[in-house]
């Protein structure tokens, strides 16, 4: 009796179900092993009508077309579900805009003249033959979000079954979002033109590619249309308490401005100009930065897939190292994952580091319903030595709220000395000279590589503070972290009190604050070559600003403010300002 049911509800799907790719008999736009199921399902329910079914369209549903399907698998490629053409602009989201509009065989053709919300032109364009009201533009039937207007559903944008370019050209394919027609403004240009005697535009994108726009005009009340204007739906709507869509107009008049955006009666006709939908529609997050982590430990975070449709879809997923995919307690470069209509899924991305500092990858996604779109979702993330104390640091009540830790970068405890780093290095070594110096060409001086503003000393690119991944507290501490600025390095001196003294046998001073609060700083000395100098005597620390005038020196501090040589080993002692970060 329960395979009946299951059957005799798979029969009533397929007979409706829409037919995108050949072969996809339950509906979900893929070819699979879920299409063998379906007719099977259908055979054994005893129908024989031509329908979805019917993959190899001989009017009958049998074993004939289980066959069909499996050569389809077995061929190794989903068959196209469309021949539509599209551009890549260059727009930073990616969207693909279409070459033709709906309803057209060439750039230049009009298409159809469509109502918003209705899918097949028609002779006149009223509220009277409108779909989706009561034969009047006061009572909407929907997408109302005012009960002034009509029934109130609360929608902003078509569903999917609304969408003229959904319904007539394919899953891949919608009707652009508001979004994407302002994306498409901001991102391109436009010049007046024909295309063989049709006027339109010409717009083109920063990598140099073009769509061409006829000027379609509109069909209000079966008038005429075309000429000087060209007019075309949005899917949406811009404000909530609108009961008007969204359109957008390309003037050929070069008298007036070239874009005009507006809201208009939904009962008019107007054109449509599709996108390529991209896989990460379905995706909440449009980039992800997962949470800094130690070497030798393991970040997370999540993407979450959200399917609004009325059928499933199924997404591929890759990355590359150090990222990966976490799956069942397994963990993959690339994954699959099916989201059911209507709900969400969640997938974890993994970052275990091999490199202190910041690693930049991408998720590719791609799904078998959106034939050759793939789309990617940025991942970062970063690394950090972990050895030093980054959990410890003290409020010595400054007016900027800068926290200082309490041990230079390297130490365990606050009278240790800690490592000694070069300025922009992250990493201790042995020798401290120009030779070994990383920022400069061959150990000479006068050949600087990086932070340098005086083409004297280098290779000018007008850095004056160090990168984040070239900052010895940020690299080793982790992201909470940075060296001092000079301006925090004299609110210490100049706003509290210094006294020489030691601790646990070490020389050092102790720095308190306008609270009461102290910390306290080892007379560490400094490097140079292969020998430590002033142990005992001296006290100094990196800023992370150089000097504009001089690449070869940057800030440090010692009971006063100055600068050192950038290839000499100093300590770093961090500072943070939030106790949340």
């Amino acid at each position: 009796m329960y395979h009946q049911i299951i059957s005799l509800i798979t029969a009533a799907l397929l007979c409706n179900a829409p037919s995108a790719l050949p072969g996809d008999v339950n509906g979900d736009y893929e070819v699979n092993i879920a299409d063998v199921n379906a007719i099977i399902d259908f055979i054994l329910d005893g129908h024989g009508a031509p329908t979805a079914a019917d993959v190899n369209q001989d009017h009958e549903v049998n074993i004939a077309d289980v066959n069909a399907v499996i050569d389809i698998i077995l061929g190794g490629t989903t068959p196209t579900p469309d021949d539509h053409e599209w551009v890549d602009l260059g727009l930073p989201s990616g969207t693909l805009w279409a070459t033709c509009n709906v309803g057209a065989d060439n750039p230049e053709d009009y298409g159809y003249y469509l109502a918003w919300g209705e899918t097949k032109p028609k002779e006149t364009y009223t509220w009277e033959n409108y779909k989706w009201c009561d034969g009047s533009e006061n009572w909407l039937t929907k997408y109302c979000t005012e009960s002034d207007y009509g029934t109130v559903d609360g929608k902003m944008e078509l569903d999917r079954e609304d969408d003229a370019a959904f319904v007539n050209w394919g899953p891949a394919w919608r009707m652009p979002t508001v979004e994407q027609i302002y994306e498409l403004r901001s991102y391109t240009s436009s010049t007046r033109t024909e295309r063989n005697g049709v006027k339109g535009r010409l717009i083109t994108g920063r990598n140099g590619n073009s769509i061409f726009m006829p000027g379609t005009g509109d069909w209000p009340n079966g008038g005429g249309a075309g000429g000087y204007a060209g007019e075309y739906w949005s899917r949406g709507r811009e404000e909530e308490h609108s009961t008007s869509p969204m359109a957008f107009g390309l003037s050929t008049d070069s008298g007036v401005s070239s874009w005009g955006f507006f809201s208009s009666s939904r009962c008019y006709g107007y054109t449509v100009r599709p996108v390529r939908e991209s896989p990460a529609d379905y995706i909440e997050q449009k980039r992800l930065a997962l949470d800094a982590v130690p070497m030798g430990e393991t970040s997370t975070g999540e993407l979450t897939f959200t399917n609004s449709t009325d059928h499933p879809m199924t997404f591929t997923l890759s990355i590359q190292e150090p990222f990966t995919f976490e799956q069942q307690g397994n963990t993959s470069s690339s994954i699959s994952v099916v989201v059911q209509p209507g709900s969400r899924s969640t997938v974890t991305v993994l970052f275990t580091p091999t490199a202190i500092g910041e690693t930049n990858g991408n998720v590719t996604i791609e799904s078998p319903s959106m034939i050759g779109v793939r789309s990617m979702i940025p991942v970062s993330a970063f690394a950090f030595n972990g050895d030093c104390l980054q959990q410890e640091y003290v409020d010595l009540g400054l007016a900027s709220g800068t926290l200082w830790a309490t041990a230079n970068v390297g130490a365990r405890n606050p009278e240790d000395f800690g490592d000694y780093f070069a300025w922009g290095e992250t990493a201790p070594k042995e020798i401290y000279s120009w030779d070994t110096y990383k920022w400069c060409d061959n150990g000479d001086d006068h050949a600087m590589t990086k932070y340098c503003t005086d083409s004297y000393y280098g290779t000018v690119d007008g850095k004056n503070e160090l990168d984040p991944d070239d900052d010895a507290a940020q690299v080793n501490c982790g992201p909470a972290w940075r060296m001092p600025t000079p301006e925090q390095q004299k609110e210490l001196l100049f706003d509290c009190v210094w006294t020489w003294t030691s601790l646990n046998g070490v020389e050092g001073t102790f720095i308190t604050g306008p609270n009461g609060n102290a910390i306290f700083l080892p007379a560490a000395g400094y490097r140079d070559g292969d020998s430590l100098y002033m142990a005992g005597s001296y006290c100094g620390f990196w800023a992370r600003i150089g000097c504009n005038n001089n690449a070869q020196i940057a800030g440090y501090m010692f009971l006063n403010t100055g600068l050192g040589e950038c290839y000499l080993g100093h300590s770093v002692r961090a500072v943070r300002i939030s106790q949340d970060d």
